[in-house]
């Protein structure tokens, strides 16, 4: 019974060793510091990140749908700029070496792995990649300025976007489109001629330096040279005077007569005019003749001057320049000539009235349309007074009264501002044509901003907290504290990792000592005499050791191959994901350090078996001379 005892803790002392063993490389990894450097620097980790893993990841951003990048692309810009991903790759190596990046993440690995550990309490974790990142920027300029990216940007993309977005809220209209007709200039294309603005501005030299610009502060932000973030595209002074001087020539290319006589100037006189004017002898003016005296009066070299004026004002309001504007037409030069064709409608009117009447038949008639004359019309012609002499009497009277009662209600200045244009704006295109002309004023005025309150809304408090840790150990220095009493972010989840190794590594040693105990007892239970005693452990140990020795090696390790193969196939990468290939490459690399590392351990499993098996052996060895060493001794008689 007590031998059968014995077989069965010797069971137990298997699987008891076994599993000591399996915590022995856990304590020989956690006692070395250089374990995880020696692990990339085996697996060719920082080659692999810059070379593989970055095409893969370009190669997957190349391949992202267009609405991706927003809805108003039309294709994939990193695509439309003709670069391929391997030349971004290159100029990422170029940049950032592998062995530049080994000397910058191996010490923060290895402070990171100490305070994981518990062999520091406080490490302070700081990656000085400033110079790296400034020289990504340099290489990322020079890739672009030199490939014509910025050129083929503009061709295929963002001219079309602009020239879309103009259609949205200043769309054409055949019929009558008043202000944004004349806004978007005289073109059938896409978007008008306000594109010709566009393209006036947005030049591959702005493009570039706005890009490179923004690469410059954000760089700034991540590496703590800037404590806020602001990333901000927009059109410097020239850039906006050369926008309004286009503005102003498409205005000024449209009808004249359209800008600043029937938005501006009707308006006003129709209001100002009756509907009928009386004059004396019985002359009528319409409101429409009135009108269009006025018209044919204001065209000509005053006019285009007016318009020139009202393009001015009115470009250097879109383009931001001004906050407001008042442009006001001088409408006193213009009322002689407007005289001029009213008195000369009142006599073609007086001499068909004229015409129209009798001839005086009696002498009485005759005394009475005499004396009628100076103050209105006869009722016949006088003998003795012809009808010139009769437009002579009354044309002055009718000039005077076209002058004092018509063109005095006629103001002589008209003033347009800025509300004006917006009020005619909304009728002719609606809530989307204000919209877009303070997104155009915004454009020149703020340009595309954006801010750490930006970022900080895309975020949530998780992924911000990260980023602000990591512009910590770029900057600063992130400091780890085994003390923190609120951790967060990455320190939170380092101090669960600690916590966890530290239970490991404490409670390590009792797997061998109940080994210990278990060979005891097994030595005790199966042998009466020392020899006994000693036959019987170094027995059990040489089987066990002998059993796991074959189990970690040949058998485990014939077995890993298939078993990681099986694995590939189970996390083959969904082609449905937005990042494939990445996927593939990173779960590939993961897996081939993850079956070195299990190499590694069930070899040294295996080795420690071996070495075990071998103390066995010798035990098993002085069991069976175990006389002859008595002897030899001189604790025992021949």
């Amino acid at each position: 019974m007590r031998r059968a005892g014995a077989v069965l803790l010797g069971l137990v002392f298997l699987l008891v060793l076994g599993g000591t063993l399996l915590v022995a490389p856990v304590d020989t990894t956690l006692s070395s510091p250089d374990f995880v450097s020696d692990q990339l620097e085996q697996a060719d980790a920082y080659t692999f990140v810059v070379d593989d893993l970055a095409l893969a990841l370009l190669e997957d951003a190349w391949r992202l749908d267009p609405g991706e990048f927003g809805e108003d692309f039309a294709q994939n810009p990193l695509a439309a700029s003709g670069l391929t991903p391997q030349q971004v790759a290159d100029a990422i190596r170029r940049a950032l070496p592998p062995e530049d990046l080994e000397t910058l993440v191996a010490p923060a690995l290895e402070d990171a792995v100490a305070y994981v550990t518990g062999r520091e309490d406080e490490v302070t974790i700081r990656v000085d990649a400033a110079a790296h990142l400034d020289a990504l920027v340099r290489e990322l300029t020079v890739l672009f300025r030199d490939s014509g990216a910025y050129e083929r940007l503009l061709e295929r993309e963002l001219t079309s976007v602009f020239a879309q977005w103009v259609d949205e809220g200043l769309p054409a209209d055949g019929e009558s489109s008043g202000w944004v007709g004349i806004l978007r200039g005289d073109s059938g294309e896409e978007g008008g001629r306000l594109v010709d603005v566009f393209t006036r501005v947005a030049t591959p030299e702005w493009m570039a330096r706005e890009l490179e610009g923004a690469g410059v502060a954000a760089v700034d932000y991540a590496v703590g040279r800037n404590d806020a973030l602001a990333i901000r595209i927009g059109v410097d002074e020239a850039g906006a005077e050369e926008a309004a001087a286009e503005i102003a020539a498409i205005i000024a290319e449209a009808a004249a007569f359209d800008v600043a006589y029937a938005n501006v100037i009707e308006p006003a006189t129709r209001e100002s005019v009756a509907e009928v004017s009386m004059l004396p002898y019985g002359i009528v003016l319409t409101h429409t003749e009135v009108l269009n005296a006025v018209s044919d009066a204001i065209a000509g070299e005053w006019l285009d001057a007016q318009a020139a004026m009202l393009a001015d004002d009115l470009a250097a309001y879109v383009t931001g320049q001004s906050d407001a504007f008042a442009t006001t037409f001088d409408l006193t030069p213009v009322k002689p000539a407007a005289w001029h064709s009213l008195t000369a409608t009142a006599s073609a009117s007086l001499r068909d009235a004229l015409r129209a009447l009798p001839d005086c038949a009696t002498a009485a008639e005759n005394t009475t349309a005499r004396a009628a004359l100076r103050q209105e019309l006869p009722s016949c012609i006088p003998w003795d007074v012809p009808a010139a002499d009769i437009v002579a009497i009354a044309v002055p009277a009718i000039s005077t009264a076209i002058d004092e009662s018509v063109l005095a209600r006629v103001p002589d200045t008209v003033t347009y501002t800025e509300q004006d244009l917006r009020e005619a704006l909304e009728r002719d295109g609606g809530s989307d044509a204000l919209v877009a002309l303070d997104d155009i004023r915004d454009l020149f005025v703020e340009g595309w901003t954006y801010t750490e309150a930006d970022l900080r809304a895309d975020l949530d408090d998780d992924a911000f907290d990260l980023i602000q840790d990591v512009r910590l150990a770029l900057s600063d220095g992130y400091v780890l504290k085994a003390s923190a009493e609120s951790p967060d972010g990455l320190e939170e989840g380092l101090g669960e990792a600690r916590d966890a190794v530290g239970s490991a590594w404490t409670s390590s040693w009792i797997p061998a000592l109940v080994a210990a105990v278990l060979l005891l007892a097994v030595a005790f239970l199966g042998g009466r005499s020392w020899r006994g005693r000693l036959a019987w452990a170094a027995g059990t140990l040489l089987v066990s050791a002998a059993v796991l020795a074959v189990l970690f090696g040949p058998v485990t390790q014939s077995a890993t191959e298939a078993v990681f193969d099986e694995v590939r196939k189970e996390v083959a990468a969904d082609p449905d994901s937005q990042f494939p290939t990445t996927s593939e490459v990173l779960t590939d690399k993961l897996l081939d350090v993850l079956e070195s590392v299990v190499d590694e351990a069930t070899g040294t499993v295996a080795r420690n078996s071996l070495i075990l098996a071998g103390v066995g052996v010798i035990g098993v060895l002085a069991a069976v001379f175990w006389r002859r060493i008595g002897v030899a001794l001189g604790r025992e008689s021949p």
